[in-house]
């Protein structure tokens, strides 16, 4: 028997199969490639918010001094990380306003022994909402925006007036001491922080409805 002649089919059949295999894997690594380029890539980005395009757009700030991941998918992972951090100190900063505003109304009812801990408190209130904001307003760019109305759309714009109320609120608390009408300054403080509380629970609501 020619066993020369089956040991060089066998060898040639090796070989083809072999570069069979490379050419399949190859394939198989070219579509993931193309994948996972779509898959990061932004969709429908003239509908990105104003406030990421300053940071995150083509000649955004952060782009100009290169600033941030080298790559859209560490910009994903990043975004995932600060918007999950951001979450936690945003209801952390929820429990906080909810309390001082306890406090608030137990001394504008007359008692000020609770002066001191409102006093403190509202640093810590500020500073933990503050944090929290910064990581939403400052993470990178999601992977798609759409035009329409959605849960996430209004908890964007929720976020614009309670941003506003926080910042409003401690110069309004430093004007119910100094100001001449005592009674104004106070109900204008409350309303403030009312309103700014009323749309922080808003949107933190909006955070568990479907996108």
């Amino acid at each position: 028997m020619n066993y020369s002649k089956y040991n060089f089919i066998f060898t040639n059949a090796k070989r083809s199969n072999s570069s069979i295999m490379k050419l399949f894997f190859s394939f198989l690594f070219t579509i993931s490639c193309l994948f996972g380029q779509l898959d990061t890539s932004i969709i429908n980005i003239d509908n990105m918010p104003i406030r990421t395009k300053l940071l995150w757009g083509d000649k955004g700030l952060f782009r100009q001094i290169n600033f941030g991941p080298d790559n859209r998918k560490d910009e994903i992972r990043l975004r995932v990380k600060m918007l999950q951090n951001h979450q936690k100190l945003a209801l952390a900063s929820l429990g906080l306003v909810a309390y001082q505003s306890y406090l608030g109304n137990q001394m504008a009812e007359g008692d000020y022994s609770k002066q001191d801990a409102h006093r403190t408190f509202s640093k810590i209130t500020w500073g933990t909402y503050m944090a929290s904001a910064s990581l939403s307003y400052f993470a990178p760019p999601a992977q798609k925006y759409n035009k329409r109305l959605s849960s996430i759309k209004i908890h964007q714009w929720l976020s614009y007036l309670h941003f506003a109320g926080m910042m409003a609120l401690p110069i309004l608390g430093k004007n119910i001491v100094t100001s001449n009408d005592y009674d104004k300054a106070l109900i204008v403080h409350q309303n403030v922080a009312s309103i700014t509380f009323a749309s922080m629970s808003l949107s933190a609501l909006l955070t568990f409805l479907p996108y």
